[in-house]
């Protein structure tokens, strides 16, 4: 049986929110060679449960998606830093401004997927795209730290990449300048990442 590859976004944060990337993962879960699953937004249990699925389920590759309201392209981030520093508090009201995410784990940790092939194929689709060299420091980042530290310190070869994703069009409405992107053209960009990933492994396994 063929590993799968394993897809990841959030569950929303706070009563009432909605998060893309659980739609998201709603949308894809139980397709054949994919494994979905939105994460707890809490510190430390939604990189717990990113170990438990790499474990559980041995994916020969993974994506991770997670909100992010100030952008209306998709973001694919280059670098995972060793910091939790937000102000924001996760869903069980924790604040973690200037924390380390591992004590004495590297400073940063780099997105595993070929980016500039990634952005030249989400642009082909007519998506709007960009990169980041800095995730943030709250749950997004937290997440991405913490999925390449269980790849790398259990010596796996699984390409790793993480994604911010705009907002849906009707939580910006209202907004001036604002456009987000419909939750049909995220799916399509998760489809294109999943082709892109399909057709490289194929090649090499």
């Amino acid at each position: 049986m063929t590993a799968p590859i394993l897809l990841t976004g959030f569950r929303p944060l706070g009563g009432g929110t909605v998060d893309p990337t659980a739609l998201l993962m709603e949308r894809l879960a139980g397709e054949p060679g994919i494994v979905t699953a939105a994460l707890p937004p809490v510190y430390d249990r939604c990189g717990d449960a990113f170990a438990e699925l790499l474990d559980r389920h041995a994916p020969m590759a993974a994506l991770g998606f997670a909100l992010s309201e100030a952008t209306d392209y998709i973001r694919v981030e280059r670098i995972a830093w060793n910091r939790d520093e937000s102000p924001r508090p996760d869903e069980e009201g924790t604040i973690r401004d200037e924390q380390t995410i591992v004590p004495d784990g590297p400073t940063a940790y780099g997105s595993t997927l070929p980016i500039p092939r990634v952005m030249r194929e989400l642009a082909m689709a007519g998506l709007p795209v960009t990169f980041g060299d800095f995730a943030g420091g709250f749950l997004g980042n937290h997440l991405f730290y913490r999925a390449r530290h269980a790849i790398e310190t259990a010596g796996l070869d699984v390409p790793m990449g993480f994604f911010h994703m705009p907002p849906l069009p009707e939580q910006v409405a209202g907004v001036r300048g604002r456009s987000g992107l419909p939750l049909e053209r995220q799916e399509l960009a998760a489809r294109v990442l999943l082709d892109m990933l399909r057709r490289a492994l194929g090649k090499v396994r």
